[in-house]
């Protein structure tokens, strides 16, 4: 059986008059109107979400549904005159799934270098302890967590007839109501991601980059909650804590709650389908599945077809394909695609269920 690190998967929301990511106010003649962000796609405008905004979204989820503490940021460092010019969360992926599962960063100045004061305060603390060592090899360290759960854009599938613009007014009590305009759009986004499941739980501490602070390195060693391998830390119930986090990762996914204006906006931006698998290398596969055409949302079982073809031996589970009841329109095509398939490179199962059963199918296999 192909060992499982990673789980990829792709997913799709339906924003029907939506404003889910604000760029702030139009240029020119549009400098009333606030604009949804777009990029260019050769000649046309097409908008989006950023994965920072949606991976925020899917951390207040995962937070609301599990009750995990939250890493909230905070001011770690101050200018000459008083403004913060660094923040970070609690830099704690023990006792902070959140941190974990999303990384961090906290730079530090004079990065592989150590300041006098620095190496003379760790020199005396390794002489108490019975090291006899020079100064000189202490450097300051960066900590810094790369994110197990890497994503893409949210990005409309639709190129054009996309926009809208709704036309408000602030009424006061006396005198001329002020005029405000908003565009937002009717689309299909869709984003890719990948999950190294194998790196949840385990912390690599090499060089003047660390994963985790060595003060808290040292104690949680030392509770028993980590364990030491050279300069890696896992988690001492590693397997149970990987299986529990990711899980739990997954299933807020399938719940996903968020957005910009949803007050005037309001979007269900749940996953109306969701494709996932876990996988024996990094690769995003779950590319390019779907087009929206004006009549609807189209799933190109084709596709997905020639990405099993070429991944069958890296693929550590069956393909789960979770679809809400008619949200594609070619819907029977897509259950129909439920079996074993066999391949040049092996055999696949393909499961087509609900989004919610998909992401919790997949959880019991991590």
């Amino acid at each position: 059986m192909k060992p499982l690190t990673h789980v990829a998967g792709t997913f799709v929301i339906h924003a029907d008059a939506s404003f889910l990511n604000g760029a702030g106010l139009g240029e020119g003649e549009n400098r009333n109107v606030t604009i949804p962000k777009t990029l260019q796609d050769g000649k046309d405008y097409v908008p989006y979400v950023s994965s920072q905004a949606w991976k925020r979204w899917l951390r207040n989820t995962l937070i609301e549904e599990t009750g995990w503490p939250a890493s909230e940021l905070e001011a770690i460092d101050y200018s000459a005159k008083g403004t913060v010019n660094k923040i970070a969360g609690k830099l704690d992926p023990v006792n902070f799934p959140e941190d974990d599962l999303f990384g961090y960063m906290r730079a530090q100045e004079g990065q592989g270098k150590a300041t006098k004061k620095q190496a003379e305060e760790e020199f005396e603390e390794d002489v108490s302890e019975g090291d006899t060592g020079s100064t000189k090899s202490l450097k300051t360290k960066a900590v810094v967590r790369a994110s197990p759960f890497s994503a893409s854009l949210l990005v409309s599938l639709r190129k054009r007839g996309w926009r809208g613009r709704d036309e408000g007014f602030v009424h006061l009590k006396e005198g001329t109501p002020l005029p405000y305009t908003t565009e937002f759009y009717t689309t299909h986004l869709q984003a890719i991601f990948c999950l190294a499941h194998y790196r949840v739980g385990r912390f690599e501490n090499a060089g003047d980059r660390i994963e985790l602070e060595d003060t808290k390195a040292k104690k949680y060693a030392a509770e028993g909650r980590l364990k030491v391998d050279g300069s890696t830390y896992v988690l001492a119930d590693g397997g149970k804590v990987r299986k529990e986090r990711c899980g739990a990762l997954l299933k807020a996914l399938s719940v996903l709650r968020g957005g910009a204006k949803q007050a005037a906006f309001g979007t269900d931006v749940a996953p109306k389908v969701l494709v996932l698998a876990g996988m024996s290398c990094g690769n995003p596969i779950f590319n390019h599945l779907f087009e929206d055409e004006q009549s609807g949302l189209i799933f190109r079982g084709k596709v997905l077809s020639e990405v099993i073809q070429d991944y069958a031996d890296r693929l550590a589970t069956p393909v789960y394909i979770g679809i809400r009841g008619g949200s594609v329109k070619n819907e029977d095509d897509v259950r129909a695609l439920a079996g074993s398939h066999q391949f040049d490179r092996g055999a696949v199962q393909i499961v087509v269920s609900t989004p919610r059963e998909a992401a919790e199918l997949v959880a019991n296999l991590l």
